[in-house]
């Protein structure tokens, strides 16, 4: 498997053995013609001219076969060169926010256009993008006409390549406790379970007992990793990993929106049916009762109070992002109420449902109870907050996918927080660093 580095090295390594190639072939060549005129010389001027007339043909022929097979090694080297290098740009593309698959196509062709002149020689492009085991495809075909060789039937054309790259490494993140040092930073207990899809926990603490699981809790994951070590009272399918090294905060580099005035003060709803606007919520937003709500797209600002969701209400919103700042800025979902969010699907927030301020005090905890809270399909990133799940049923189940980031992570009361990595099924992308993406390599 080739890395970026070593394909651009390959390129030239191919161009100087294709032309060294030409010129060596080249060499014998004039060398059999030289002595073959030099034989000549040996008779007569006429029998020379006519012998010189008659082998002058044969002698270019094969010249202009040679260049031929010479230029069609050259040009299936640099289209070779170029759907590696396309297929490594696509395949990076996946680990990114946006990484929608009309982008993946549009990197991987522009790389192409990049490198060798597609319009001006005829070469065909196709990206196939394959998410479930997050590959890229690059498939090139040039419609190139020989000169000399194609009167000998030679298969020279059209000349096709192709090359597949994709995500190795680390597992996509669909837990991360980010404390480096507190004790239970991950903590399932009384039967709770996680079951994390074709993504993995991890906990950054240093801590003996960086995840634990008490009363016969369970973690499935594609794996489990502890950079401390791990207390184990239940079930943890495959064998958890210890002495991991830490992994650094996939969304350190994310800025909050900005902050204005309140557009709203003390927002309570609790009956009805409801929509709502993106804006500045001071004192928070409490929907209760039987209220059933609609959000409508955009960002929604919940300072000094808690966002809360109680009773039987529905709350349901698409391309939705809930920002938590000041005192008190939390999320609680409780009781028989109904949860169906997704994130947001474009902008500086893209691909995060949840997110708690920086600034926000240490330790403080987020709730989410509500026995109805099927469909969380984002990021949720608290990443001073602790966040506590225990309705006593699943929770997420129904998302496209979930990750959670938050400083520490609580699973209690037999609840089964279930987290999806089915990317592909939802127009929410993934933030850099939470879709696997320790290296890109060429896989064939």
């Amino acid at each position: 498997m080739l890395t970026g580095w070593q394909i651009r090295t390959s390129l030239i390594g191919r161009r100087y053995m294709a032309l060294t190639s030409i010129t060596m072939l080249l060499g014998r060549i004039l060398r059999g013609a030289i002595l073959c005129i030099g034989r000549f010389l040996r008779f007569d001027r006429g029998s020379m001219t006519t012998l010189f007339a008659m082998a002058l043909p044969a002698v270019l022929g094969v010249m202009g076969i040679a260049v031929d097979f010479a230029t069609f090694n050259l040009k299936q080297s640099e289209l070779q060169a170029a759907a590696d290098n396309a297929a490594l740009a696509g395949a990076k593309e996946l680990g990114l926010a946006n990484s929608k698959t009309s982008t993946i196509q549009e990197v991987a062709r522009n790389f192409v256009l990049a490198q060798v002149d597609a319009a001006e020689r005829k070469v065909a492009v196709d990206v196939k993008i394959d998410d479930k085991s997050d590959t890229v495809t690059v498939s090139l075909m040039e419609q190139w006409p020989p000169f000399f060789a194609h009167f000998l039937g030679a298969e020279i054309t059209p000349i096709a390549v192709s090359a597949t790259a994709t995500l190795a490494g680390r597992s996509n993140i669909c837990v991360l406790a980010l404390n480096p040092s507190i004790t239970n930073a991950i903590l399932l207990q009384n039967g709770s379970q996680i079951t994390a899809k074709s993504c993995g926990v991890f906990a950054n603490s240093k801590a003996s007992q960086a995840i634990s699981l008490k009363n016969k809790s369970v973690i499935k994951a594609e794996s489990t990793c502890a950079v401390g070590g791990i207390m184990n009272k239940g079930t943890i399918t495959p064998d958890a990993t210890t002495d991991c090294p830490a992994i650094e905060d996939p969304l350190a580099g994310r800025s909050g929106p900005s902050v204005g005035g309140c557009d709203h003060l003390l927002k309570i709803v609790a009956t009805g049916n409801v929509s709502l606007s993106p804006g500045v919520y001071c004192g928070g937003l409490q929907i209760s009762g039987t209220a059933q709500v609609t959000l409508k797209p955009g960002t929604y600002i919940i300072k000094d109070g808690p966002l809360t969701v109680s009773g039987t209400a529905t709350v349901t919103g698409k391309d939705v992002v809930f920002y938590l700042t000041g005192l008190c800025g939390i999320i609680v979902f409780l009781d028989d109420a109904t949860i169906n969010l997704s994130g947001a699907e474009a902008g500086p927030l893209a691909g995060l449902l949840i997110y708690q301020d920086r600034n926000a005090k240490l330790g403080i905890v987020h709730t989410i109870r509500a026995k109805k809270a099927k469909n969380l399909t984002g990021t949720i990133y608290l990443p001073n907050g602790a966040l506590l799940v225990d309705p006593g049923s699943k929770v997420a189940e129904e998302s496209a996918y979930t990750a959670i980031i938050a400083n520490t992570i609580f699973v209690d009361k037999g609840p089964e927080l279930v987290l999806n990595a089915n990317y592909g099924a939802t127009d929410v992308p993934v933030p850099g660093g939470i879709r696997s993406s320790a290296q890109v390599v060429l896989s064939r």
